[in-house]
């Protein structure tokens, strides 16, 4: 028997009493460290159950009664061809909006593993669209993309282009919007690749450049399957803000022109505050979590088959 062992079965009750407080105090400060968190999340929860129960509701500003309808405005929502075009428009948007930040985060990953002078100026800035509020995007994006004194039709006609509608144009301006959302969070995937690159053990890299592979190869066969998790986790998160996104959009078309950049977030926010049925648009927000939901799943899926397979 040891001595430890010894001296803890020589403790005095009283001296066993006197730890099982202590730990009883601790244990009373850790509850008291996580109720906050436990607060807002309940809070959170009452506020999204409630919405959910204002969706099946016919809730209406000015009506004095409230009447259970159940999935009556879900109901009415798929027959209409704006929802559908709205569900459209939202997987268009966070489709290509997350797609393309992929590419180019990746392409700007690679270039900030090198030393080219490149690389070295644009470190120091590449957090600036991040910092920016988003509605101050909008704003500053609605400005230059003016068609008739906005510069980026200026900068188009230096190299002989003819002046581009943007946002005033229902043909292109999804493609705006996707633009804007590109520029302000592609560097939120560069930094979580750039991550990704510099985990790489260079040993693997060296013995794979001894075996004959050139720097093209080595990206295909060595750093881009090692970095895939990094993208697929980078994506979940751009995913779910996408799918979401109400500030860019709405501060630069309200969802127009016409119903071209409506997606469900807009339509949820003109239903309920702007015609004033909020059950219904409720019931738009309801649909556009589950899209979010149904998303998120199949990425974070993804993310851990590719996780097991480079594991």
């Amino acid at each position: 028997m040891t001595l430890q062992s010894s001296t803890s079965q020589l403790a005095s009750p009283k001296d066993k009493a006197v730890t099982s407080a202590q730990d009883s105090r601790l244990d009373w400060w850790s509850i008291a460290a996580i109720t906050p968190a436990i607060i807002v999340l309940l809070g959170f929860l009452f506020l999204f159950f409630y919405g959910v129960f204002q969706s099946l509701t016919d809730l209406k500003f000015g009506r004095p009664l409230v009447h259970f309808i159940g999935l009556n405005n879900y109901a009415a929502l798929i027959k209409t061809g704006d929802f559908w075009n709205s569900v459209r428009a939202t997987l268009v948007y966070a489709g290509s909006a997350v797609l393309a930040q992929a590419v180019l985060g990746l392409a700007l990953a690679k270039l900030f593993a090198t030393d080219v002078f490149l690389a070295r100026v644009m470190r120091p800035v590449i957090l600036l669209p991040l910092v920016l509020p988003p509605m101050s995007v909008a704003l500053m994006w609605t400005t230059m993309m003016d068609p008739q004194n906005g510069i980026m039709n200026y900068l188009l006609s230096l190299a002989g282009i003819s002046r581009f509608a943007w946002i005033s144009d229902p043909n292109t301006a999804m493609f705006s919007l996707v633009l804007i959302d590109v520029w302000t969070y592609t560097p939120f995937f560069a930094l979580i690749i750039f991550a990704g690159l510099q985990g790489i053990n260079e040993e693997i890299k060296e013995a794979a450049r001894v075996n004959g592979a050139k720097g093209w190869a080595t990206f295909l066969h060595i750093e881009l399957p090692l970095i895939t998790p990094y993208i697929l986790i980078a994506a979940v998160f751009r995913l779910i803000e996408s799918l979401n996104q109400f500030d860019i959009i709405f501060g630069t078309t309200q969802g127009g022109p016409g119903n071209s950049t409506s997606v469900l977030s807009v339509r949820a926010y003109i239903t309920a505050f702007q015609n004033l049925a909020f059950g219904r648009g409720a019931a738009l927000m309801v649909v556009n979590w589950m899209i979010v939901l149904i998303g998120t799943f199949a990425m974070v899926k993804l993310w851990r088959l590719v996780r097991q397979r480079v594991g």
